[in-house]
């Protein structure tokens, strides 16, 4: 059953309704302000609805509509992005276009080598199509996933900012 049926059938008890639409999110990979950014339902209107409060029509409409929306990208290849959340807060999309190609992009935040590790295998059980990663853990991961593993190379300016703090934190 689609996630829109099941948030619809429990409609009439707003516990279970509250239960499902986080079940959803849960699903989707959405925190509720990712959410609120994709949907445009402002994220205190959201914060109501998972409180149990009252809400419009108007908001159930633009919440279900939203989450047809990622159900009709089932059948778009997904790419995995593993990295520390720091660098995953700044993706500002969920989907891109590529050569005319649309990808859904799916955040798999991991903090160090394991959870890198953890993350790969668990982004390829789920399906996806290919993995992007930092270059420490790229050779790893080549080896025990069966799907295209890209690497992340920071920028010369991202190294040169690096620099610029260290020299001055040694300097005070």
């Amino acid at each position: 059953m689609k996630a829109c049926e099941r948030l619809l059938l429990k409609i009439e008890s707003p516990e279970k309704f509250v239960e499902e639409f986080k079940r959803i999110l849960l699903e989707l990979g959405l925190t509720l302000k990712e959410f609120s950014e994709i949907s445009g339902i402002p994220y205190s209107t959201l914060y109501k609805v998972v409180q149990g409060k009252d809400f419009r029509v108007s908001t159930l409409v633009k919440i279900l509509k939203t989450i047809r929306s990622f159900e009709k990208d089932e059948d778009i290849d997904t790419i995995a992005i593993i990295a520390a959340r720091p660098a995953l807060n700044k993706i500002t999309t969920r989907k891109i276009e590529i050569n005319g190609k649309s990808y859904l992009i799916k955040e798999y935040p991991a903090g160090s080598l394991e959870e890198c590790i953890v993350a790969a295998v668990r982004a390829e059980r789920e399906g996806v199509k290919g993995i992007v990663c930092a270059p420490i853990v790229s050779s790893t991961i080549e080896k025990i996933v069966n799907v295209p593993v890209a690497v992340i190379i920071p920028e010369k300016d991202a190294f040169m900012k690096a620099l610029e703090i260290i020299a001055k934190k040694i300097n005070e």
